[in-house]
């Protein structure tokens, strides 16, 4: 196996570190050599290895001042060490996974408890089908970590197991490499939900050369979240045109409205409806008039100006991350 300390975020993984401790212990067990550093110490120095909270300046709610040399080198430390402890929790549930695998195979608890359930919740706390279904995840899961630097929740990888018997291994690790590193650039986070998304608009058949395979899962992943060009051109912003949709009117009766209706303009003479629903038909009503206002020659014009070239782009980017942000709640949302 490769080395665990390359799951750790923080990137400080020798063993002289507390991190790197940890991450050591870990690939000792494993490999079944002695460990010398003890588990709950070597977490007790990551925690001791945080700026001393004495030492952090106290700063006003409100306060939007730049950080100070001093508190950019305490965050950059703190937010290391909560990666780590991080990385930590979630490799060791998959770990513990993998050794209770041994114990049902061994049916090592025949002696000392009356079930193999009273064994693992006795050991654990946790239920035996949660650890079963763990148990088939883990080497996938702790594979994942090991090639991608990011340990997946159980979560995800039971969307990336999907793939995995669609496509192999390497294709199910790559899906999630390309997923995490495509909605973090989006200023979003990975979600069971976004693997499915994606995973379902795969063709049945991804190329066999690995650069090839990622091009389409990349490919695949901006167009399912919104950002990025299909085979008609970009889709984070639909044409300026708007089509009809259909509602329902108090009777009872679908209808194609016309655009005012289908904008969401119009549904409140419709009919009566709840508080948060009538807060999302206010929400689509200011998006269709920004969808209006900022239409492909709008950005065209704004493009032309050499001298505001940066600022263009970064409106463009914070205009392309906050419709994403929009569209991927409503992707995950519950469906009607």
């Amino acid at each position: 196996m490769s080395s665990i300390a390359s799951m750790f975020s923080s990137g400080d993984s020798t063993t002289d570190s507390p991190a790197g401790a940890v991450a050591a212990r870990t690939e000792a067990i494993l490999e079944g050599r002695p460990a010398a550093a003890d588990p709950i110490a070597s977490l007790k120095a990551l925690a001791d290895s945080l700026p001393s909270l004495g030492d952090v300046q106290a700063v006003a709610e409100g306060d939007t001042s730049e950080l100070t040399d001093t508190e950019r080198q305490q965050k950059d430390k703190t937010e290391s060490v909560i990666r780590t402890a991080v990385a930590t929790g979630n490799t060791a549930i998959w770990v513990i996974a993998q050794g209770l695998e041994r114990a049902a195979k061994g049916t090592w608890w025949r002696r000392s408890h009356p079930t193999y359930g009273a064994y693992v919740n006795d050991l654990t706390g946790r239920s035996a089908s949660y650890i079963r279904r763990l148990r088939s995840g883990a080497p996938l899961a702790l594979e994942t970590a090991v090639q991608t630097g990011r340990v997946p929740n159980p979560g995800q990888i039971e969307e990336t197991r999907k793939t995995q018997r669609q496509h192999g291994t390497e294709a199910a690790i790559l899906l999630f490499r390309v997923v995490s590193e495509v909605t973090e650039e989006l200023g979003d986070k990975t979600t069971a939900e976004t693997l499915e998304a994606v995973r379902k608009e795969l063709p049945s058949a991804l190329p066999e050369v690995p650069e090839q395979a990622r091009a389409t899962i990349e490919r695949v992943t901006r167009r399912t979240l919104g950002n990025g060009a299909s085979d008609d051109g970009p889709t984070v912003f639909e044409d300026d045109s708007n089509d009809g949709v259909r509602i329902r009117t108090p009777d009872g009766e679908a209808t194609t409205s016309d655009v005012e209706v289908a904008d969401g303009e119009d549904i409140e003479d419709a009919e009566i409806v709840p508080e948060h629903l009538a807060a999302l038909q206010d929400a689509l009503k200011t998006l269709n008039s920004v969808n209006r206002a900022v239409t492909k020659d709008l950005f065209a014009q704004a493009a032309t100006d050499p001298a505001d070239a940066a600022e263009y782009e970064r409106v463009r980017q914070a205009i392309i991350k906050k419709t994403t942000a929009i569209r991927n709640k409503a992707l995950h949302a519950p469906k009607g």
